[in-house]
């Protein structure tokens, strides 16, 4: 009796044994598994890589505790869970708190002196009645003497609140990581505005730059005989040339990027503004001739020599006063000044609002580049035309009404993004004169680079009021005046720096995607009773089940 009492007894001691020796291994061991299919609880190795190399501490106060809709609710918990994850993963080193502001007038006052405003919400109570609640969806970071305030929520006209959320939910790894890696960097990289050719002046890209400086070193400057004069700037910035490129120029620039430099390119394939039209009928749109025609076609895109007219366009001021009585100033559509829409797909655009542009031309890929990806960034609307130069542009043009039929093109490409190798316009070609370099510097081909071609030079503009004056004023960039919106075009010319500047794959986080999983209204209303019964019916069956088969168990087994 006693031996089989001990067979029975060891089973149960060696499973408890094992069971122990697992949990000694893995107690510094730290998994967890995610089942979701778009793997949202699961941070990208560039992320991990980044904490696990932690060794300051990092403390994040976010604002979103209390009362809470059902919305900010979920930004909530995904906020804790995004940062839980940070915690652990930086052992320790991510330290946070979630606070409700509502409930501290000091906290409210420490915010306004951080340049926090509420977000006001307005919901329905069940009476009918409407109140509005402040919600603070903000991260306030500290590291030593450096803090900055982090906007959570994203807002982007056009889309719903649901739509607005899931979208903040999707950019928290790379709002908070950026965050924390921007006040630890040590080394600041610089970009450059490129000036010599007729560029947009300092004042008519402060606010970019303003933007820009608390990423990045922000100069201006001009080319030299110097090849090697770029490549102390992660990223070259053009900004609509006027004036034609020297051989000399679109040589140093072709060796820039074939080292490895970044680009950004803004022009304006057709010369004509808005301040041409000022006190003549009309003006005549010509061809501009800035001689990098050949260096981009060489890199694989084609800007054409036509203007865009897209019915999704913004407004601009006419005077409709008769002649000779005080002006009466009228917003109308100009079918000139597309409102671009954005690529949701990419890092650059994705979460960005249309982007305006003024006298946009369009964009061709060219050639089958083996090792080069290319993809269309900007597009204009669903019903839109092209207007090949000569073209003769009038203030006129505002009281037309757009035709169908003529308005038949849809989704022209107006921006793209290129990744790869690039070939060298020079690769066959002697050295211009001017320039000081030797002959086996020269590369035929470059290395793995990226740059990013815009057929619109002012989609970086700011306006200036007062221009001339003693203090001219900066109108932010992408507000429009007339209807007080804010455009994108901030948003895209900052990502489409970051984009080009990242070498580590950060803004490859921009393009998580959480699906929206909604119940279908229709089919709840229509089934609603039946699933009433299955809920009410199911558990105690279930219940009878085990029971049942429990009872059966113990019959067959002491029978």
């Amino acid at each position: 009796m006693a031996s089989k009492l001990n067979k029975r007894s060891i089973g149960p001691v060696i499973g408890i044994i094992v069971i122990v020796l697992i949990n000694v291994v893995l107690s510094g061991k730290f998994f967890r598994v995610d089942l979701t299919e778009e793997k949202r609880y699961t941070l990208a190795p560039v992320t991990k890589s980044f904490l696990s190399n932690l060794e300051t501490d990092v403390f994040i106060r976010v604002y979103l505790d209390g009362e809470l809709n059902p919305g900010f609710r979920k930004l909530a918990r995904s906020s804790h869970e995004t940062l839980e994850e940070f915690r652990i993963i930086s052992r320790g080193r991510i330290k946070y708190e979630f606070i409700d502001p509502t409930d501290n007038s000091e906290i409210v006052e420490e915010l306004k002196e951080l340049g926090v405003s509420p977000v006001p919400v307005f919901e329905v109570t069940a009476d009918g009645r409407r109140i509005q609640s402040n919600v603070y969806p903000f991260a306030h970071f500290r590291v030593g003497e450096y803090e900055m305030v982090v906007n959570l929520l994203e807002n982007v006209p056009g889309l719903n609140a649901t739509a607005n959320l899931n979208l903040s939910m999707e950019g928290l790894e790379y709002k908070i990581s950026s965050s924390i890696r921007n006040m630890l960097t040590d080394e600041v990289q610089a970009v450059a505005f490129l000036e010599g050719h007729g560029e947009l002046e300092e004042i008519d890209v402060y606010d970019i730059s303003e933007e820009l400086s608390h990423y990045y070193q922000v100069d201006r400057g001009s080319l030299t005989s110097d090849p090697y004069i770029l490549d102390a700037y992660k990223v070259l910035i053009i900004a609509k040339p006027r004036e034609k490129f020297s051989e000399r120029d679109k040589f140093i620039l072709d060796q820039y990027v074939m080292r490895g430099g970044k680009v950004l390119w803004l022009v304006d394939a057709v010369y004509i503004t808005l301040d041409s039209l000022k006190g003549t009928s009309q003006t005549p749109g010509v061809a501009s001739e800035l001689g990098i025609e050949d260096l981009l076609f060489r890199y694989g895109v084609r800007i054409n020599m036509e203007l865009l007219q897209d019915v999704q366009s913004s407004l601009i001021p006419v005077n409709v006063a008769p002649q000779g009585e005080q002006a009466r100033m009228v917003p109308m559509p100009w079918m000139f000044n597309p409102l671009m829409s954005t690529n949701t797909s990419h890092p650059v655009t994705r979460g960005v609002n249309l982007v305006k542009g003024e006298f946009v031309s369009s964009i061709d890929t060219v050639g089958t580049f083996g090792l080069m990806r290319r993809d269309i960034l900007l597009q204009t609307g669903q019903y839109s035309r092209r207007l090949p130069v000569p073209v003769y542009v009038s203030i006129a043009m505002v009281n037309e009404q757009p035709n169908r039929e003529e308005f038949n093109q849809s989704y022209i490409p107006t921006a793209v993004a290129m990744e790869g190798v690039f070939p060298s316009l020079f690769a066959n070609r002697p050295v211009p004169p001017g320039v000081d370099i030797n002959l086996s510097d020269i590369k035929r081909k470059s290395v793995a680079t990226r740059m990013i071609v815009v057929a619109d030079g002012d989609v970086i503009r700011n306006d200036v009021r007062m221009r001339y004056s003693a203090s001219p004023q900066i109108v932010p960039l992408g507000y429009d005046e007339v209807s007080s919106q804010n455009f994108g075009n901030k948003d895209f010319i900052l990502n489409a720096v970051h984009y080009l500047a990242d070498d580590e794959g950060w803004m490859s986080l921009r393009t998580r995607d959480y699906r929206i999983r909604l119940l279908d209204r229709e089919k709840l209303a229509h089934d609603l009773d039946f699933w009433k019964w299955i809920n009410l019916a199911v558990p105690p069956l279930f219940l009878l089940l085990i029971g049942a088969g429990f009872i059966i168990w113990r019959r067959y087994k002491y029978r």
